[in-house]
This record gives C-alpha cells, structure tokens and sequence, in this order.
C-alpha cells in the first residue's frame, strides 16, 4: 500500500483553502438517474452494502422531536447510491420516532433543475424542508429569504455539533456553507468532489509516438508515461498529442486502431461539463468569469465586462474550436447532450474529464483506467474545480422542521455514515476522520484489486483525491444572484464553440459572449 497519500492527508485538509466564493456548480456529476420520469419517486428502503454501519439506536440519545413532524428531502442521488442515503434517513427516523421523512428522488432533473423546481414551488409552499444545492442556488433562496442560518442549530450546547465534529468537517469544505452575501451558514458539506481526466492506460501508458510528425519529441522521448500524462498542458494536449494521436491512430488496420469512430461522437479527448470547462480556462489562463462586491453582494460578469478578459477568451475559444473540428475534443454539450463517459468506456475517446463524484461511470471492461489531474495552462499554477453539491435548509416557518432537518443532516454526515459515504459514493471524504480511517486508507490500496473493476477505479480515485496538488489547486467561484445564470450562459458559449459544424470567428465568438452577459444582467435584475 503506498502510504504517503495517508501521512499527507490530514495536514493538507487542514492546509487548504480555496479562496474567497463558494463552490461553483457542476453540471458534469453524472447522477444517471434511475427512471426517465420527471415525477418525484421515493426509493425504497433497500438494504444497502455491508460496509454500512449499524443503524441501531444509541441508549444514549435523547429524540430532540417530541411532536408528529413530517420533512422532506430532495435530491437527485443517482441509482448506485440511493439505497446508502435511504439506510442513512431510516437510522435518523428510528433515532427521532415522532419525525416521519419524504426520501424524494427527483429523478430525470440536473441540479439547476432541481434548484428551478424549488424556486417555482415558492409561491405555493410546495418546496423541500432540506435539499441538494450548489451554492449558486442557496444565493437565490437567500434573496427569497427561503434559506435557514444554521450556525444556531450548530452551535447548540444540546443538539449541536461537538468540538470534535466542528474540528473533524473538513475547514475548506466547510467554509464554502458561509461565503455567501450574508452572514451565517447557509450550506453544509454533503457530495463533494472535483474533477479528475480519466484515460485508456491500456493505451497510452508506454505508446511510443516517435514515428509520428507531432510526436517525436513528446516527453523528450516520443514515448508515453504516467508522468507525463498526469502533468499535461492544453498546448501539449492540443498542439502535440492529439495530432500525434491521430496520425498514429490512422496508421493502423482495422481491427487495430486504438481510437473508434463507430459512434455519433468520438474525438481524442472529453470533458463532460461545458461550463466548468469555461470558468476552468478563465481561472487556469487568468482571465476574468464573475466577481462579487462583498460590501453591496452585487455580482459582475467579467467574462464580457472587462474588455481585456473579453478578447482573450474570445481568441481562445476560436482556437478551441479549430480543435475540435480536428477531431481532437468533445464536450457533453457538443456530443448530443450526452454524458461523454458513454464515448470514453466504448472507445471512442481516450480521454475523459469528468467528476470524482462520478467515478463508477469511467469503468470500462474493455481497458483499465487510469485517473490524473486535468490539463492544466502552460506556464501556470494547476486548478481544479472544487464542487460537488451540498445541503441547505429551506424555511417552513415550523421550528420544529427546521431542526428535524438539522438532525437529519447530523445524522447523515455522523462519523460512521460519513465514512461509509467516502467509501462506496465515489465522492470525497467530509471528515478527516473518514480519510485516516484505517478502513479508508485500505481502499486506497490498488495492489488488493483486480484490474478493469469499480474496485480499482475506486481506489485510484481516492488516491488522487488525497493529492497534495490537487487539494492545493482546488478553487471557486463567488455565489451571488446571476451567478447560476452565469454558469448557464457560459455553458452555452463553450458548446457552440465546440460544434464541429460552427467556423467561429473572434467576432461571432464576441457576440455569443455579449449575449450571454445580456442574459446574467436581465437576471440579476429580476
């Protein structure tokens, strides 16, 4: 077992910060939900793994609820995990007998779905008691005064959390819940992940590319290493490999080829979510997204607003779209709205970036996995996304659900349920507990498990989590009303640049970013 990741852990939890914002949305966690239904269904209390903790009662609990109150969760958990959330909320109700939870999965939604379906039940009182936020979200229910300030319920002598709870949530994590434009805690680590390129190893770990034009100095040799990959820049990646990888690739017989075409969609290279591709290049290259004014909590969009941001992402998403139509890049959006895992297992990508908390979908049985930090801009320091969703307490004006929902919450992160969360959800640990618990540093192990399984996907995972780098790197954006519309536009602006059929020009690339900050300032107003 390789130890070092275990001894750096808990210093570089402590350690890292990821600056001033919270967590920006991702729209690349690919929850794959159970049914095509848009209905609200309640997943049934299915036994899960037995790597879960035992949920029976403490002697020494003392229910805090001792009214009938009834409370309701919405989240869009994916299939592979529902049954652990639904043990999770069947220990809380057997500690709190008089509460009675709705486990609602809304299934066929995103998470701006989701955040949209909460906003229209406003008016009708037909919104959730505790849901899945980003905090693009909670900046909204914040200004419908909707959103629940938890530091009272945290700090409570009674039904609180402890020191030890207060030391044991991971600080950066925890912080994100209270960098909003008010203060208090509005938000509280639940899924958390970021993103990570996942590649064919089978391919690519040891492929000498030195009879190739673009590919005889790669790497100094022309070959292929672990090394390298994990340290790739989007010049590299775009100006060498990808062409290298082509040549290569044609080459070869059929039968023979190490990329297919058998797909709608297939390039050299995937990366699953378009926004935070944008927002990840203006952070990785320097340019401005958004910034928020803390003294007025009014929030610009520098991608448009400042002239100088403007014109170089406007070059840059002109050459991005070159390499696309080169065949080198894809994204969910560009790729029919598919997640593009789907392209990665079968072959038709070797690369695919994509969220940690959506590791079990980068399982191939054709090829075994490797996991490593995405490309990074030439000359610059390596960022990664901080996200993952987490969970905000919505106002009913009922005391006793607001703490019904603190409870709930409590009892889905506890130590035991924490824990089982960062071994089998795939999303990282909340707890420093969890990461350097002898359980979790066993799972880290990848000389225990067999190659092209969960398992070792899995164990890679939580190995590159634990990162010193990638813990350094991690960053955010600020939350604020316009920011979830920002996210949205962007979003766009990198799918019609990365659509093969589109020449783009710097000046059609300035209009579609002119009319996407358009739309953030008509919802700003709103």
């Amino acid at each position: 077992m390789n130890k070092k990741f275990l001894i750096a852990v808990l210093p570089l939890l402590l350690l890292t910060s990821c600056g001033g914002g919270s967590t920006s949305l991702s729209t690349g966690e690919n929850t794959t939900p159970a049914a095509t239904t848009p209905e609200a269904t309640t997943p049934e209390a299915t036994t899960p793994e037995a790597t879960t903790p035992d949920a029976t009662t403490p002697e020494e609990y003392v229910p805090q609820i001792t009214e009938a109150t009834e409370i309701t969760l919405w989240s869009i958990t994916g299939q592979n995990n529902q049954a652990q959330l639904q043990s999770y909320v069947d220990a809380f109700m057997r500690l709190e007998p008089k509460v009675k939870v709705n486990n609602i999965i809304q299934t066929g939604m995103g998470y701006n779905e989701l955040k949209d379906a909460v906003v229209k039940g406003f008016p009708t009182n037909n919104y959730p008691d505790i849901v899945q936020c980003y905090p693009d979200h909670v900046a909204e229910y914040i200004n419908y005064n909707k959103a629940v300030d938890l530091d009272p319920y945290i700090n409570n002598e009674t039904y609180g959390w402890s020191d030890f709870d207060k030391e044991d949530i991971i600080e950066t994590f925890l912080d994100e819940g209270m960098e909003y434009t008010v203060e208090g805690t509005y938000s509280v680590p639940y899924c958390k992940s970021t993103e990570a390129m996942f590649y064919n190893a089978d391919v690519l770990v040891g492929l000498n590319l030195s009879d190739t034009k673009a590919g005889k100095d790669i790497n100094g040799t022309g070959r292929l290493t672990k090394n390298y990959l994990d340290n790739l820049t989007w010049e590299d990646l775009f100006d060498k490999l990808c062409p290298a990888l082509i040549e290569y690739n044609d080459s070869l017989p059929e039968g023979k080829k190490i990329l297919l075409n058998d797909q709608d969609y297939h390039a050299v290279f995937a990366y699953d979510s378009d926004d935070n591709l944008f927002i990840t290049l203006c952070e990785q290259y320097g340019l401005g997204y958004t910034s928020v004014d803390t003294a007025t909590g009014k929030g610009d969009f520098n991608f448009y607003s400042d002239e100088e941001s403007r014109n170089k992402i406007a070059d840059l998403l002109v050459k991005w779209n070159e390499y696309a139509r080169k065949g080198y890049i894809i994204s969910k959006g560009s790729a029919g709205n598919n997640y593009t895992n789907e392209y990665f297992t079968k072959n038709n990508t070797l690369f695919s970036v994509g969220s940690t908390g959506g590791v079990k979908y980068q399982v191939s049985e054709k090829f075994n996995v490797n996991e490593a930090k995405i490309p990074h801009a030439a000359g610059k320091d390596f960022k990664v996304i901080n996200q993952g969703p987490s969970l905000t307490v919505l106002d009913h004006d009922d005391e006793n659900r607001r703490l019904a929902s603190w409870l709930l919450y409590k009892t889905i992160t506890n130590e035991d349920n924490a824990l089982d969360w960062a071994l089998n959800s795939g999303y990282m640990g909340i707890r420093k507990s969890s990461v350097n618990s002898e359980v979790y540093q066993e799972a880290m192990d990848t000389d225990e498990q067999e190659e092209k399984t969960l398992d070792m996907l899995l164990a890679k995972n939580k190995q590159y989590t634990a990162q010193e780098d990638v813990l350094a790197g991690l960053y955010t954006s600020p939350a604020f009303v316009g920011s979830s519309t920002a996210r949205t536009q962007v979003s766009g602006v990198m799918t019609k640049a990365l659509t093969t059929t589109t020449v783009a020009t710097k000046e059609m690339v300035l209009g579609w970013l002119e009319s996407a900050y358009n739309q953030c300032l008509l919802a700003q107003k709103a």
